[in-house]
């Protein structure tokens, strides 16, 4: 929203209280920020561990590095795909929505482990917790029975609806609250585009398929989690159909991969455990029921995660427990190196997380075809340019708005930013066109109006300025030219009309048709110095000394501190006292 920096904020009135934006400064610091959504990931991940080891007690292990419930929360606390989630402020909802599900499903396996009535309370309070952090949580109301299942305590087949209820109570209280402010139970979307709607053009089938190739994309990350981005909005990821081979083996893995989970439930297999994990939370934000805005994120992967580590976790303790006669460094030889990458990856992703700037530039590099990331990493070489005036980041500016424009000629943000982009080119007349364009084509863009105002008038200003220019130079046919041209769009220009009178008297010594055109200024703004200055300037020239110094003194009642003003009364002064 800031294109022009103080130029916007003082034509819309913005007035700063200085102990206001000391306060703002003070309060808000990003490392209080970011260590708050450390702490509160560091504690999720504890609770994950103890939460973990009372519904998996059975795949427990003798040494408890090697246990299936340890390596699973370590995996998950590592894996490099989190640190969108937890390195952006904004992913505090992600942690804070897991957080408070896996309070009330720590609690409810509590409560059937322990028969305390107490537990069914904090139930409630944390599913309501992690609801109003974000929607993601009413999963777990297929979750919490799934784990309950698992539980290898005794439990009674009332536990199941008992530890639901304060779920389900919580889940309609939220759900209430939630239509009353979007004023229906779904929000409607509003202007569809591929930018809030990647499948908005797309077929049932042409969907069906691109969210199975997302699907496909997600577990490579999982699996090997390079290269990492924070936008996988169109065109990074195209739409596809089912003639796409590898949509159709994905689909087949995805037909064996549950078969097997439903067929080994009955056992209470692990891997079932795992897979229903993954699917139940993935299902929210996995573009199969409704779409999410976008094709995919990493953070949508946040909870989901757990399910996956499990999976490797019991890999992992499988191949230990099979072959752990052959070399007692099995354990190190198989987690070490995944722990080891894992670190490095996230140590190193966390740099692109700076700032905006350091996101968009470094992120374009993977994101090439995205729409929303070229326009993201346009404006911030623009910003750069502000900063530092380096013509190589108006070129950058250039080249990723150019692939923007050429992704979606009809982008919007992308003029926006190009209009800005030739305003800080001083190319006023293009930056102009550009965004008259956009007020045309939508009336109610009220920053491009906005800008058509300043730009207008920086661009009458410089124009101005070129016809002082040709005056001093003595280029009066060509000044009368670029002044004509400007009156003709606005008549009642004091500047222009006062130019015409200089050139007239300047140029051509016809001080009395000078005078006319200063008047004429005068008569559309009586405080308008310049033509004070000159109407005095010019009765000075013909001997008319009183006249002289009453306009000038006119002006230098506006204008007190000017220098030519100043002299200009003194020299007339001293004339006086010499011609008596």
């Amino acid at each position: 929203y800031e294109l022009f920096g103080s130029e916007i904020k003082d034509k819309v009135g913005f007035n700063r209280d200085p102990k206001n934006e000391e306060l703002f400064v003070s309060t808000n610091l990003p490392f209080i920020s970011h260590l708050v959504n450390l702490l509160l990931y560091l504690l999720l991940s504890i609770l994950v561990y103890q939460t973990l080891l009372i519904i998996l007690k059975k795949w427990d292990h003798e040494k408890w590095y090697l246990s299936i419930p340890f390596l699973a929360t370590i995996l998950f606390a590592l894996h490099p795909i989190h640190t969108e989630a937890v390195a952006n402020i904004k992913g505090r909802d992600e942690i804070m929505s897991m957080l408070g599900a896996f309070i009330a499903l720590f609690a409810s396996v509590k409560y059937v482990t322990h028969r305390k009535w107490y537990f069914l309370i904090l139930s409630f309070l944390g599913m309501l917790f992690g609801l109003f952090s974000k929607e993601n949580a009413i999963t777990f109301l297929a979750i919490l029975p799934l784990s309950i299942y698992f539980l290898n305590d005794k439990k009674r087949s009332s536990d199941y609806w008992i530890t639901l209820i304060p779920l389900v109570i919580s889940s309609i209280i939220f759900l209430i609250v939630r239509s009353k402010v979007l004023g229906a139970f779904m929000a409607e979307e509003v202007n569809p585009n591929i930018l809030n709607n990647p499948f908005v053009f797309a077929t049932p089938f042409e969907k069906f398929a691109t969210v199975i190739l997302t699907w496909g994309i997600y577990l490579k990350l999982m699996i090997f989690p390079h290269p990492l981005t924070h936008d996988y909005y169109p065109h990074q990821i195209e739409l596809t159909n089912f003639s796409n081979p590898i949509v159709l083996i994905l689909l087949l893995l995805l037909i064996v991969i549950v078969f097997y989970a439903v067929k080994w439930f009955r056992k209470k297999s692990i891997i079932s455990f795992a897979v229903l994990f993954f699917i139940i939370t993935f299902s929210i934000t996995s573009n199969l029921l409704f779409s999410v805005g976008t094709f995919m994120n990493e953070r949508f992967l946040f909870v989901s995660l757990l399910g996956f580590t499990i999976f490797i976790a019991f890999g992992i303790q499988f191949v230990i427990q099979k072959f752990s006669k052959i070399t007692k460094v099995l354990p190190i030889i198989l987690i070490f190196p995944i722990l080891t990458f894992y670190i490095g990856k996230t140590f190193a992703r966390n740099f692109t997380w700076k700032d905006d700037v350091t996101l968009f530039t470094t992120d374009v590099l993977v994101s090439s075809n995205s729409i929303k990331c070229n326009v993201s990493a346009g404006g911030s070489y623009l910003k750069l340019y502000k900063e530092d005036k380096k013509e190589k980041y108006l070129k950058e500016s250039k080249k990723y708005l150019d692939k923007a424009l050429k992704l979606d000629p009809t982008s919007v943000n992308a003029q926006l930013l190009f209009g800005e982009y030739y305003f800080l080119k001083a190319d006023y007349k293009t930056s102009f066109e550009i965004y008259q364009n956009i007020v045309n084509n939508d009336p109610s863009n009220t920053l491009a109006a906005t800008n058509v105002e300043i730009v207008l008038t920086k661009w009458k200003g410089n124009q101005l300025e070129e016809i002082g220019d040709m005056i001093l130079k003595g280029q009066f046919q060509n000044a009368f030219i670029a002044v004509d041209k400007i009156l003709i769009e606005n008549p009642q220009n004091p500047d222009a009309i006062s130019l015409k009178g200089k050139i007239f008297g300047q140029g051509l010594q016809k001080m009395d048709s000078a005078r006319f055109y200063f008047n004429k200024a005068l008569a559309i703004n009586p405080n308008h110095i310049v033509s004070l200055e000159n109407m005095g300037v010019s009765y000075a020239i013909e001997g008319k000394l009183e006249l002289a110094l009453q306009y000038l003194t006119r002006a230098q009642k506006l204008n007190p501190n000017s220098e030519t003003i100043n002299k200009n009364i003194e020299m007339i002064k001293k004339s006086m006292v010499e011609r008596e």
